[in-house]
């Protein structure tokens, strides 16, 4: 135990060396409220980045900096590289690399350079509980990391004896730790007392409550929640907390009627502008506003707003927009959008966190995603006035509002209101064009076209004029989406394959993707965004299924799956012809570049890979992988 010891203070020893030589930070020990500047010197010994880079970027990789972007620019000074920011109230650590193009500097293949936060001489609370979270991004793999992880979680009790989560955490890495069932059970059942300790302390406090299931998260029992919930609603009935719990009850509730009285009868249980009555008013008001009743859809779209806070313009524009679509009480949507309209600056964007000791946290957004998407937002709101104008009757009105909403930022929301809004004002040629620009954006939106169709037939009766001009139109979309993706080439060596079978478990051999474009998708059973995306492969693979260059390899590549998994999918989606393959390789994801599932690769006729896509993203991925597929094989 002190040779490990002893080794891991000489590696953090000689990491700080290379930091040192090559990443300057200042202050030394980083306060709160300080302006910390991290200095690159690409001169000194063992940078990897040269002194001609062109450009330098801090990549993070674990930080509570929210304020600060995932990739940080650094400015060139003479022969250095150097950033500035301000250390936020929530502060507390951060890992980051940097990166010019392809190179990466890192003190080590396992290890990232850091920023630690202080308060006087010591860490921040928290400082040593986040750093040991941060391993996972910097050593996944390495079979010391549990030690280590121990090490730092020690060093935060040490500092802050009364650290919840630490606590819980030291004791779950000691469960990973264990040798013998009886051991780790021995953990767990530690983990259960200091769990069941923080709930005592205030069991009717959501921010409390939230702590508890995280406990029972992070020793992985799930199943606990549920219980909790039971827990507090027998013991203390008469809570917040537990009213919360009925709320959401409630709000399952199959059958209408029964759930509308429950709900107005709970209501009459408490204060009615209480912590919790927002849920209420917002469900009833969902439910007279669908029924049409204008009178209580107000009195509780009225009740629904709680306190403001981030999210509070984008409740606004969803009342006036659900009275809207509704045609209902048109004065008081426009009221609700105009007073959303006053604020649309702060619109919310991006993760907002909120945390009990500094409330809600914004994330940073880049000033071209904000001002786009407060440009949409006024859009969608003038557009919303511009309808409800027009159920007035106020024609002038609707369509100067109209005229407004496709001037500031319209997007598919906005120019399908302002379409109604001429179809209502008896201009289908207007009302046409408006869709022209819904339908240029995504030619297969099915609600566009008809509306499009629609509006088209009354000033031009001919069904295959406008037949022809779609067509055209998806001709367009593919001409445009190709060109965008001959700018995206990537041009990297493909990933090794060694690793796949298929799923009599027959391996994968270079010979059978010589020469073809080779489609991988790696997805897993129990991933949903991967069973969302099936539909959409399928279609991209009954274009090619006879095409000799092109081959689909979809590969259940999840580290809970087996192949007796994939056989199980396999027999029970009959729909899906697509080849599937099994992964054995657990640096797949590394070879290929991904975190994330599904993840979609595209290799070239050369075995280089030109394309990867990852996450889902909706219909699209139709468009695109088939656009990916005839741009390599026009020969880029």
């Amino acid at each position: 135990m002190f040779k490990h010891a002893l080794a891991c203070c000489l590696l953090v020893l000689a990491l700080l060396q290379v930091q040192a030589q090559v990443v300057q930070i200042t202050p030394e020990k980083p306060q709160r409220g300080e302006k910390v500047t991290i200095t690159y010197h690409p001169g000194a010994a063992g940078a990897a980045i040269g002194k001609n880079a062109t450009e330098v970027i801090i990549n993070f990789t674990y930080s509570t900096f929210y304020e600060l972007p995932w990739k940080l620019p650094m400015t060139r000074q003479g022969n250095d590289w150097v950033v500035s920011f301000v250390l936020q109230r929530y502060a507390t650590f951060a890992t980051f690399y940097l990166q010019s193009g392809e190179l990466i500097d890192k003190p080590a293949a396992d290890r990232h350079y850091s920023v630690a936060v202080y308060k006087d001489d010591k860490r921040v609370r928290d400082g040593f509980l986040h750093e040991s979270y941060s391993l996972g991004a910097q050593m996944p793999k390495s079979p010391g990391i549990h030690a280590l992880q121990l090490e730092l979680l020690r060093k935060e009790l040490a500092n802050y004896p009364d650290n919840y989560e630490a606590k819980v955490r030291e004791q779950s890495v000691l469960m990973a730790m264990a040798k013998t069932p009886a051991e780790k059970l021995e953990h767990r059942i530690e983990a259960r007392k200091i769990i069941a300790a923080q709930f005592e302390k205030n069991p009717t406090f959501g921010g409390n409550l939230n702590k508890v299931t995280m406990g029972y998260l992070i020793i992985g029992e799930n199943s606990r929640l549920d219980s909790i919930r039971k827990v507090v609603s027998k013991r203390f009935p008469k809570s917040d907390l537990a009213k919360d719990y009925l709320i959401t009850a409630i709000g399952k509730e199959k059958d209408t009627v029964k759930k509308i009285a429950q709900l107005e009868a709970l209501l009459k249980t408490g204060n009615e502008s209480g912590e919790n009555s927002t849920d209420i008013h917002r469900m009833l008001f969902e439910h007279y506003t669908a029924a049409g009743d204008a009178a209580k859809a107000v009195y509780h779209a009225r009740r629904s707003l709680g306190a403001a806070n981030p999210y509070t313009p984008l409740t606004l524009k969803t009342i006036a927009g659900e009275l809207t679509k509704a045609k209902l009480a048109p004065d008081t949507a426009i009221t609700y959008a105009e007073a959303a309209l006053k604020i649309a600056d702060r619109w919310p964007i991006g993760v907002i966190r909120y945390f009990p000791e500094y409330g809600h946290i914004l994330p940073f957004v880049a000033d071209s995603t904000r001002s786009r998407t407060v440009a949409e937002a006024r859009s969608g709101l003038y557009s919303i006035i511009a309808l409800n104008k027009s159920y007035l009757g106020n024609w002038a009105e609707a369509l100067n509002y109209a005229a407004k909403a496709e001037a500031a930022g319209a997007n598919k929301e906005s120019l399908m209101n302002v379409a109604l809004v001429y179809e209502q004002a008896a201009d289908p040629k207007k009302a046409f064009d408006v869709l022209w620009h819904v339908l240029l954006k995504d030619p297969s939106d099915t609600v566009a076209i008809a509306a499009a169709k629609k509006n088209f037939l009354k000033f031009n009766t001919s069904e295959t004029e406008f037949n022809a001009k779609v067509k055209n139109l998806e001709a367009l979309k593919m001409t445009r989406l190709k060109a965008a993706l001959k700018k995206q080439l990537m041009n990297k060596p493909g990933p090794e394959l060694s690793g796949l079978t298929d799923l009599k478990g027959n391996a994968v051999t270079k010979a059978m993707m010589q020469g073809k474009i080779v489609v991988l998708d790696f997805w897993a059973t129990w991933c949903v965004p991967c069973m969302q995306e099936m539909p959409y492969l399928q279609k991209v693979y009954e274009q090619y299924k006879h095409h000799p260059n092109v081959m689909f390899m979809v590969i259940n590549s999840g580290a809970r799956n087996t192949i007796k998994d994939a056989l199980g999918w396999e027999a029970k989606n009959p729909q899906y012809t697509f080849p599937l393959y099994f992964n054995n390789d657990p640096d797949i994801g590394e070879k290929v570049g991904f975190t994330l599932i599904p993840t979609i690769a595209v290799i070239d006729q050369q075995g280089k890979m030109q394309f990867r896509t990852i996450g889902f993203e909706g219909a699209e991925l139709e468009h695109k992988l088939t656009a990916q597929i005839e741009v390599l094989l026009e020969g880029k």
